[in-house]
């Protein structure tokens, strides 16, 4: 999976499943995480240790953002030309897997898999990102219908993103891609830059780890095969401060995910909710930053709340009575299990939060605001609508949904099939 803890959590839960019904499961990472699986009680192999030695992804927290921007770009820049002169073809011999799951948003796997004549399918932690007809790109805003102005819209905006991908293609990731294309002579009919986030491989299987109830109701391509558990339900340890707050009423929980080190716009959220914590004394608040925002915030943030670099999800979600959040999916089912109601602030997140934001609203599981209601303070009214209850039958329905997604063995199922050589195509498990 990639290096980031919304591609590696998900996982986790399949690992697990996999291994307890008698495979043995490794994740590919480099060394930094060797610890983390270790602590899951899961299988690691370690690469890019040159590239990515452990001490020096732990000083990235460390680093003002200019230093690290350019020390990851210069480390990415490295693994590029490893990629290109053969080095991941290496790793997978030396492993010789049966079978790669491998993130759907890293496209060196497919293409390095299928030169080393390796077996391997796509494992997505988000929702499907690929090309479908009248399907607005999950990078989009824009909402999903069946009438002939809702599929012209979503027409509409896969175009856009075919104009910024051809005005971009000379930029480093669609040169890094072809020149990956071409140097494992990978055949272009089993690949495609019509994807919305990152290019899509139409010929492989895909395991996406998000329930269907969260989807729009569409029928998803034949390949891809939802609904497999990915939740992973941690009871952490609670600082007694932060158990005191959770204790109060209307509690409010705003957190950034795991990348607010790499965007420092979702500051203005974080102060934003600071603000309105300090006008609003009769509502608790849990706001999670991270280690760079997290001291200033806490020094002057009221009685009524308490900023943290950190804080046990789960532990603050069985408290909360509305979650603030930039979209991230992990977030959303997290908040879904909990049946917590959404105010979500996409824009934040340049990725899949603006089709995860359109999902919330069509299934009325909470409030989305655009950048401009951001901008002129609505996200007050958003939360107070959200603390309403207006959203508890939605929330109470996708809750039901997803947790019996979570207790079955779908994705077992799925990937002893692939195991076996078996076709999943048009089969839905």
């Amino acid at each position: 999976m990639l290096r980031e803890h919304g591609h590696v959590l998900p996982t986790l839960k399949l690992a697990r499943a996999l291994t307890a019904a008698g495979h043995r499961v490794e994740y590919l990472l480099t060394p930094w995480w060797r610890a983390f699986c270790e602590a899951q009680g899961l299988g690691f192999r370690s690469y890019l240790e040159d590239i990515f030695p452990a001490a020096a992804e732990s000083a990235w927290a460390r680093m003002d953002q200019a230093t690290r921007e350019a020390d990851a770009e210069q480390r990415r820049d490295a693994r590029v030309r490893w990629l290109l002169a053969g080095g991941l073809g290496e790793v997978y011999r030396a492993a010789a897997p049966d079978l790669i799951l491998g993130d759907a948003y890293d496209v060196s796997i497919p293409i390095v898999a299928r030169a080393s004549g390796i077996r391997v399918a796509s494992l997505s932690p988000s929702c499907f990102q690929g090309r479908e007809p009248g399907v607005p790109p999950l990078s989009s805003a824009v909402a999903w219908g069946t009438d002939a102005r809702a599929r012209a819209a979503a027409e509409a905006e896969w175009a856009r993103l075919a104009e910024a991908r051809r005005l971009a293609a000379d930029a480093w990731y669609p040169r890094y891609v072809e020149a990956l294309l071409r140097v494992y002579a990978f055949p272009r009919d089993e690949f495609s830059w019509e994807g919305a986030i990152a290019p899509d491989f139409p010929r492989l299987p895909q395991l996406i780890l998000c329930p269907r109830a969260f989807e729009f109701p569409r029928e998803l391509p034949a390949r891809c095969h939802d609904d497999i558990a990915s939740l992973t339900v941690v009871d952490s340890p609670v600082e007694p401060e932060l158990a005191e707050l959770l204790l109060r009423r209307p509690l409010v929980y705003c957190a950034l995910g795991s990348q607010g080190l790499w965007r420092p716009q979702h500051h203005d959220l974080l102060a934003q909710v600071s603000t309105l914590a300090r006008r609003r004394p009769e509502l608790a608040f849990v706001i999670a930053g991270d280690a760079h925002s997290a001291g200033a915030l806490a020094a002057a943030a009221p009685g009524n709340a308490k900023v943290v670099a950190w804080a046990p999800q789960h532990a603050v979600l069985r408290a909360a009575s509305a979650m603030i959040s930039v979209g991230g999916l992990g977030t959303i089912k997290e908040c879904l299990w909990h049946a917590v109601p959404l105010v979500l602030v996409p824009q934040f997140n340049p990725y899949d939060a603006q089709g995860n934001a359109a999902r919330v609203q069509h299934h009325g599981l909470g409030e989305v605001l655009t950048a401009a209601e951001f901008l002129h303070g609505g996200i007050e009214a958003a939360l107070d609508r959200a603390l309403a209850g207006r959203y508890a039958a939605g929330l109470g329905r996708i809750q039901a949904q997803l947790r019996t997604v979570e207790a079955g063995d779908r994705g077992v199922t799925l990937v002893e099939r692939l195991l076996r050589g078996e076709s999943l195509l048009g089969e839905d498990g």
